[in-house]
């Protein structure tokens, strides 16, 4: 993992809290070996944001604790974070906001999924199953839990 001071030479001053405390959409999946340092360097100053596309970067779960310190990420895409896993789902649950996730090829799991609080009003959830037929008991649990949610497994939409 590399430090603050990598990040700082790497990056410069050109973080978006320079730019202002809140944000439409932050794009990193495009910064190469993006961790969870680089990540809390480049959120320095963040107070919210719309959409955070963190999709196949290198963070962990330690990068979900640092988004519970924002007041609100609508959108956060983490797709392809195979670090992050059910272990952070505590977190996820204390970020404000959240309406959509993408968590295809991420390691979370249906069963972290089912730990999620039903005060979230997500509107999408995208995950990946590898057997789906496997999981319908639980999607039924999630469905009754999250009315309102669009749920898509495997790219697929389900139950519709």
């Amino acid at each position: 993992m590399k430090n603050s001071k990598y990040w700082k030479r790497r990056l410069g001053n050109k973080t978006p809290g320079n730019a202002g405390a809140y944000h439409q959409h932050l794009d990193f999946r495009r910064i190469e070996e993006l961790d969870d340092a680089g990540l809390s360097y480049l959120m320095n100053g963040v107070k919210g944001v719309e959409m955070l596309d963190l999709n196949e970067t290198d963070i962990t779960n330690a990068s979900i604790q640092l988004l519970t310190t924002l007041e609100y990420v609508r959108e956060l895409g983490l797709k392809g974070c195979n670090q992050v896993d059910d272990d952070c789902i505590p977190d996820l649950d204390r970020i404000n906001g959240l309406e959509r996730l993408h968590l295809k090829g991420s390691s979370i799991t249906i069963d972290g999924l089912l730990k999620l609080s039903p005060h979230h009003t997500f509107m999408q959830v995208m995950f990946s199953a590898v057997d789906v037929d496997s999981i319908r008991d639980k999607m039924a649990f999630l469905l009754e839990r999250f009315p309102q949610c669009k749920w898509v497994i495997n790219s697929v939409p389900y139950g519709d």
